[in-house]
């Protein structure tokens, strides 16, 4: 995820499990959701006949549900973050931009412009800095 430590956040790393692990790849890792790539001077039938060999084993499909799958829902929203949180919050905001033949096109536009390129030696800080 992306702003954690790449060893993982202190707080989840506790709780690991091998039965949650062993759950996550059930859920994650299984023929549909895979691509395999071979590049170079490669033999075609020995590349295929490797890659059979090493995922021959693997499920076609999830053998789980996969939770959180649901579309997203845009919705407005105003949050609260408790200063002391704020080491453990990420926050991410996204627009679904209309391509330039759309009739919001131009309006998206305006709204980029008025919004303007986040910069973090100018838009990021402490929650209660006086300035903000």
């Amino acid at each position: 995820m992306m702003g954690q430590p790449i060893l993982g956040d202190r707080d989840n790393v506790q709780a690991l499990s091998v039965d949650g692990a062993l759950a996550y790849k059930a859920e994650n890792y299984f023929g549909d959701n895979m691509v395999v790539v071979g590049t170079g001077a490669i033999n075609h039938e020995q590349f295929v006949e490797q890659v059979a060999q090493q995922f021959g084993t693997v499920a076609k499909a999830a053998q789980e549900p996969q939770i959180n799958s649901e579309n997203n829902v845009y919705i407005p929203g105003l949050m609260f973050v408790r200063d002391d949180e704020m080491v453990n919050s990420n926050i991410i905001v996204y627009y679904d931009a209309p391509t330039f033949k759309d009739e919001d096109y131009y309006g998206f536009m305006l709204l980029k412009n008025m919004f303007g390129s986040y910069r973090i030696d100018q838009n990021a800080g402490h929650l209660n800095d006086t300035r903000k």
